[in-house]
């Protein structure tokens, strides 16, 4: 029994990204070293390769921006081995605690609103939730010291008053 065309595909893309690895790359550069057109049987090839990449203790960014002034519309990725940490999983890792911050300021916000809302089905639960994210973004925002590109310094103390006033009520 033979390998699928699939598999076949995962394998030339997964040897060729270890080959290569920490060089910033995009679907164009796989399509021409690995000799799949870029399209559809490509793309299902890379959303494997970060399984595969993980089971190995490996990993593959996301496909973000290119780093390069030149190639800034272009979405490319890097794919990095156990051990080998650089300035690109670091710029992963950077992606994704903004993201979360997103998440959570969303929350915020949300659950504030809600709080302050005198037609919410659940004024007090709100309110909780919003004081758990407000907790979180204070706890949070020390990050500023550390590494000043995580988030945005902001002041969240108004916010927990605006939160305390109306559920208090």
């Amino acid at each position: 029994m033979g390998w699928t065309q699939a598999e076949n595909d995962v394998a030339d893309v997964m040897i060729w990204l270890r080959s290569n690895q920490g060089r910033e790359v995009s679907y164009t550069d796989l399509a021409a070293s690995v000799g799949i057109n870029d399209g559809h049987r490509l793309r299902r090839a890379v959303l494997v390769v970060p399984v595969i990449a993980a089971n190995r203790g490996d990993r593959l960014e996301r496909f973000m921006p290119s780093t390069d002034p030149a190639r800034r519309r272009v979405f490319a990725t890097r794919h990095i081995r156990h051990g080998h940490g650089d300035e690109f999983s670091a710029r992963d890792a950077m992606s994704a605690a903004r993201a979360a911050m997103t998440s959570v300021k969303d929350m915020h916000r949300a659950t504030t609103f809600e709080a302050a809302n005198p037609h919410s089905i659940a004024r007090k639960e709100f309110a909780t939730l919003a004081q758990a994210a407000d907790g979180c973004i204070t706890k949070v925002a020390g990050i500023d010291k550390v590494c000043p590109h995580a988030v945005r310094h902001e002041s969240t103390g108004l916010l927990t008053q605006m939160i305390a006033e109306p559920a208090a009520g």
